[in-house]
């Protein structure tokens, strides 16, 4: 349900240096230029205010990665999901994980190692920090699963809401409702 190119990432830089924006980089094998990122959203409190910079695995001479990273688009827009280093205090996971909800590539997840990432500058006290809502991540993993169904032609009635309440259920036939 996640587009997931850890496997072809080579290297990369996020930044949230501007309180609710993160921007930069990622070069990811199978792509000739770097993916830019402009972003609504914060990282997590362990790494809140800095800059990573990440390392991949990923090979050039990869013959996947062309095919798999095909319609990966060039310029990432949408919302940052959960973006941390997984340090303390670990609000989400204990290891790097990099989310974000394109809007034209749907949910992206990136899992590394702690030894692939660095945090570089200084980090906003996390004491005075608010953790990311878990809230507005359910609501965005929500819509996420909405515009799949949405895609496929599922209706509204028979998607379960993440982070809300579930939709009132389908009103069911009189036949239905004799047989019940």
């Amino acid at each position: 349900m996640a587009w997931r190119p850890t496997r072809y990432l080579l290297e990369g830089e996020l930044e949230n240096l501007t309180p609710g924006k993160v921007t930069g980089w990622m070069k990811f094998a199978g792509m000739k230029n770097k993916v830019t990122f402009d972003l609504k959203g914060d990282f997590h409190r362990d790494i809140r205010g800095t800059r990573i910079r990440l390392t991949g695995d990923g090979q050039e001479e990869n013959t996947e990665a062309p095919s798999y990273m095909d319609s990966f688009a060039q310029h990432q827009t949408g919302k940052v999901g959960d973006i941390t280093a997984g340090l303390p205090p670990q609000d989400y996971v204990d290891y790097p994980y990099i989310e974000w909800y394109g809007e034209r590539n749907g949910r992206i997840v990136i899992e590394l190692e702690s030894q692939q990432i660095k945090v570089v500058g200084n980090l906003l006290p996390w004491t005075q920090q608010e953790p990311v809502s878990r809230e507005q991540q359910a609501q965005n993993m929500g819509k996420f699963l909405g515009d799949i169904a949405q895609a496929v032609n599922i209706p509204p009635d028979r998607v379960l809401c993440v982070g809300g309440t579930n939709p009132t259920p389908a009103k069911t036939s009189n036949q239905e409702r004799a047989t019940k």
